[in-house]
């Protein structure tokens, strides 16, 4: 997403009233074409003053302006300075000296021009709004705050210098005054479009995604042409799930600016997320082509390349990405897990360089100790892999405020909703299409969902976010409460539409299959709701061992919403959680839900692979052995795995960390 935000404009002094007192007539007349924009009637007189007087230093200013409002800025140095060395008194002549020194990119020489218009007078607001930008430009932010509130201390209703202080407010992270300085110059000209777009950025860095798309669409309404709103707009759409929206936005910032090469890659991102990686990889390298040097988009192309079973080209793509980037932490995350390490090798020591560089952010160095933690993982050191992966999840869990007490009580809520009197309602849809795949993260649901897919009868949907989408939605709009608590409102009529609902639009992804999987594992807090609305589904839950799923799930950085993932003791609380309400679903619909464990697969494929087809009453298919040739995307953490055929390596791995693991062996109290 692009949040470079506009241009920070300068403000040069045109003449004004200052002009006005004992002058000739004919510098009085330059000047009102000066201020009129008819620069060049202005400049012709004010050539012929000097021919006459090549000492009159108000001509020679005001000359030097219009050279650096043509651009000449080398011509605007020499009149402005000839004027000065006549009459060094004139704090405008320093402001706009400084404005044509900053232009050429002499930062020093205009901010000591600022600075001595300044100690002429000092409530000089554009000098100060000047400063500002020039301090921002040499990368002193703090001190650019300073100096454009100076200027708003003298001029309060400046809009551009409120707007510059949100901007650089912004580059400092504090978003919360960034706000309230783009709201002040909004306050003061709402018709700023620039401005909308910018309080748009700062409301998307804060997650306030609604308010995000208001300011975007504002800036769209004073500037239908702004493609930069457009694509930002788009972000913030797909950020709500809302892809079909964001892809009309990404569009018609193209159609404004077809080679907008950010718009490209987002559009990539979208089709991504729809699962369309043909077409995600042909708008990413229609991004390559406009901007070879943009590691963003190779970074995204590795990615699909991966998804696609392609991990020689993924690893091309990101090395590509490392090259353009060097610090770029993601793109060696995502390598690293693209790799299997069997020696310390460069990119190892890359990780580690970079992980110990004070310049890098935390964001950067989660990335960086997991993708360390998973290399010397595979090199079999795991004492240093641990060292990494905690604190990996110990900066990820920094990011946010998360208590277990909530979902303590949501799944409580579940229970005691889904009542047996509740679930033994006669409703829903009779479609028996989808296959449900529920567990935790890291538990083999991704080999199952390959082993299903391999069957011609089964379209593999991946994690679908559908159920849930209708569910709450739905909970919301009909009864006024949040899922669960309104379900029980829910009329036959409403549970059999929502199970229609969810039919139609898992057939977007396969109109042929016969059944479709939906691989959403937090379905299983979903269960009863299934059982309401689509009483013929199938419901496969994975299981795994409980230390060997909560270490992998440690040992991942996720892009979702997991917030119990990245403190072990958190994890394993949140893991009984998820025991219990299986084990309730399973008390009080005996038979409904088919449990398969990853273990037994891995020990006898066949026979387990037997027992899965007959459950979803699809006929015996070999190819169904054969699920790592199986050619299909497969967006999850556990891509290379499902890309070979079966191992068991992967079985009681927790035993190599047993000692760093004691918060989770308190809580779990495995077998042996």
């Amino acid at each position: 997403m692009n949040l470079n935000m506009g241009k920070r404009g300068k403000a040069y002094e045109t003449p004004g009233n200052e002009y006005r007192s004992n002058v000739n007539i004919e510098l009085a007349d330059a000047i009102r074409y000066h201020q009129s924009g008819n620069l060049r009637q202005a400049e012709e007189i004010y050539k012929k003053i000097l021919a006459v007087d090549p000492h009159h230093s108000d001509a020679l200013h005001l000359l030097g302006v219009i050279a650096y409002q043509f651009g000449r800025n080398d011509i605007a140095v020499q009149l402005i300075v000839k004027a000065i060395d006549i009459d060094p008194n004139q704090p405008l002549y320093y402001t706009n000296l400084g404005n044509a020194l900053r232009d050429q990119g002499n930062l020093d020489d205009a901010i000591a021009s600022y600075q001595k218009a300044l100690t002429i007078k000092p409530d000089l607001a554009e000098a100060n709004y000047n400063l500002g930008n020039a301090l921002l430009e040499q990368n002193k932010p703090d001190e650019a705050v300073t100096s454009y509130r100076k200027a708003l201390r003298i001029r309060p209703d400046y809009a551009e210098a409120h707007s510059n202080l949100g901007n650089t407010l912004k580059e400092l992270g504090r978003l919360d005054d960034a706000v309230a300085s783009y709201q002040n110059a909004l306050s003061i000209n709402p018709e700023l479009a620039e401005v909308q777009y910018n309080l748009g950025n700062a409301f998307y860095e804060q997650r306030k995604l609604d308010d995000a798309v208001a300011s975007y669409r504002k800036a769209l309404r004073i500037e239908p042409g702004y493609a930069e709103a457009h694509n930002n707009l788009g972000s913030a759409l797909k950020e709500q799930g809302r892809l079909d929206d964001a892809m009309a936005s990404y569009q018609s910032a193209l159609s404004i600016k077809p080679d907008f090469a950010e718009a490209h890659n987002n559009l990539g991102n979208a089709l991504m997320d729809q699962g369309k990686l043909e077409d995600a990889i042909s708008f990413y390298e229609k991004t390559l082509r406009i901007d070879p040097e943009f590691a963003e988009a190779y970074n995204n192309l590795g990615n699909a390349l991966h998804e696609k079973g392609k991990p020689e080209e993924a690893i091309t793509a990101y090395q590509h990405a490392l090259r353009i980037r060097p610090d770029f932490a993601e793109a060696h995350h995502h390598l690293a897990n693209a790799t299997r390490y069997t020696e310390y090798n460069q990119q190892i020591q890359k990780m580690l360089d970079l992980y110990g560089d004070p310049q890098i952010t935390d964001s950067q160095k989660v990335h960086l100790a997991f993708g360390l933690g998973k290399a010397f993982d595979d090199l079999g050191n795991y004492e240093e892999s641990f060292v990494f992966i905690s604190e990996g999840n110990r900066l990820r869990r920094s990011e946010y405020t998360y208590d277990i007490f909530e979902d303590r009580e949501l799944f409580k809520a579940l229970k005691n909703v889904f009542s047996d009197r509740l679930l033994r309602r006669k409703s829903g849809c009779r479609d028996d299409t989808p296959i449900f795949i529920i567990g935790m993260l890291r538990s083999g649901s991704s080999l199952l969902e390959q082993i299903l897919a391999s069957h011609p009868l089964v379209y593999g949907g991946g994690e679908l976010e559908d159920l849930k989408k209708i569910t709450i939605h739905s909970c919301e709009m009909l009864t006024g409460n949040k899922f669960p608590y309104g379900v029980a409102k829910l009329s036959s009529e409403n549970l059999e539409r929502l199970g229609a609902d969810y039919i139609k639009r898992i057939r977007r992804y396969s109109d042929r299959a016969e059944y479709i999987t939906d691989k959403m594992l937090t379905n299983f807090r979903y269960v009863g709701m299934i059982r309401l609305v689509l009483p013929n589904a199938k419901i496969i839950h994975c299981k795994r061992d409980p230390m060997d799923t909560c270490l992998s799930i440690f040992q991942k950085s996720f892009t979702g919403v997991h917030n119990y993932a990245y403190n072990l003791v958190e994890l394993g609380e949140y893991y009984k959680l998820y025991q219990e309400l299986m084990q309730y679903w399973h008390s009080i619909m005996p038979g409904y839900i088919f449990d398969i464990h990853y273990e037994d697969i891995v020990r006898d494929q066949e026979g387990e692979t037997r027992k899965l087809l007959a459950y979803c009453d699809l006929p015996w298919n070999e190819a169904c052995l054969s699920f790592h040739q199986t050619k299909r995307p497969v967006r999850t953490a556990s891509t290379s795995q499902v890309r070979q055929s079966i191992y068991n390596s992967s079985i009681k791995r927790w035993k190599r960390y047993e000692k760093e693991l004691d918060p989770l062996l308190d809580l779990l109290n495995p077998t042996p």
